[in-house]
């Protein structure tokens, strides 16, 4: 069985999507697989599902909740159990997406080579269908339980665009990097894997560009001036540092 939490709250056995039942429903089968192997308080899970104040039933709602998902054919790999106090979600953690996508991350980290650090991150990030928990509790109690996780994606996809950098592949994600600029226009790190694409395609006019329009933005919207990252890769940029070339760091940009 597989739980995925990195979009809509959806889970598959044997390749069969099965059928969660309704938004809390779902919502709960989420809360507990965020803590996978972890006790989940009933408490909580009525303060999660109801945070404007819960009904006289909550406590009963969730017993039935957690009744109907045992009944879902899950092959054994992962079981609901009960507790004096709470609930718990046993499975192993890798059935899980939000937790296959931190391993690996994880295992990113400690990998030598680029291709090799991109391979893995291009896998993690794959796992990703659309925000975390969509379609299931209340807006802003998601938005609490899942923005380190969405914290997380986007660094891993920094992550992800140093790696493909360091193994030359410049040209495959100059796209890419255009489009994470235009959704996330004061994430510096992003911007400066942007220029180093752009100079080493050959677009080092746009490269400078996009430095004045990212320090314009940041004076104008924050009052601020760009980090010492992206004012040392300007002038790295500017005098032709060869140590910008593929298959190197150079010490002006880290």
């Amino acid at each position: 069985m597989e739980i995925r939490l990195l979009g809509p709250v959806e889970a598959c056995c044997g390749g069969v999507r099965l059928e969660l039942g309704p938004r809390q429903q779902r919502f709960l089968l989420a809360v507990l697989a965020l803590e996978t192997n972890r006790l989940v308080p009933t408490d909580r899970l009525i303060d999660l599902t109801w945070p404007a104040g819960p009904p006289r039933t909550a406590r009963h709602a969730v017993q039935v909740s957690v009744s109907r998902l045992r009944a879902a054919p899950t092959g054994g790999s992962v079981e609901v159990l009960s507790r004096a106090d709470g609930y718990l979600l046993a499975a192993h953690p890798h059935l899980v997406d939000a937790h296959l996508f931190r391993a690996l991350v994880r295992q990113a980290h400690t990998t030598p080579g680029g291709e090799a650090r991109a391979r893995l991150l291009r896998r993690a990030l794959s796992l990703w269908r659309g925000p975390a928990l969509a379609g299931t509790g209340p807006p802003e109690t998601v938005d609490g339980l899942v923005r380190g996780l969405t914290e997380e994606r986007l660094t891993a996809q920094e992550e992800r665009m140093d790696a493909e950098l360091d193994a030359g592949n410049h040209i495959q994600v100059l796209g890419g990097l255009l489009e994470l600029v235009a959704r996330h226009p004061y994430r510096q790190r992003f911007v400066a894997q942007l220029m180093i694409a752009q100079h080493r395609c050959g677009l080092t006019a746009d490269a400078l560009a996009t430095y004045r329009r990212t320090r314009s933005a940041l004076a104008r919207e924050m009052g601020l001036d760009p980090g010492v990252r992206l004012r040392r890769l300007e002038q790295a940029i500017l005098r032709g540092d060869p140590e910008l070339e593929p298959a190197t760091r150079t010490a002006a940009v880290r």
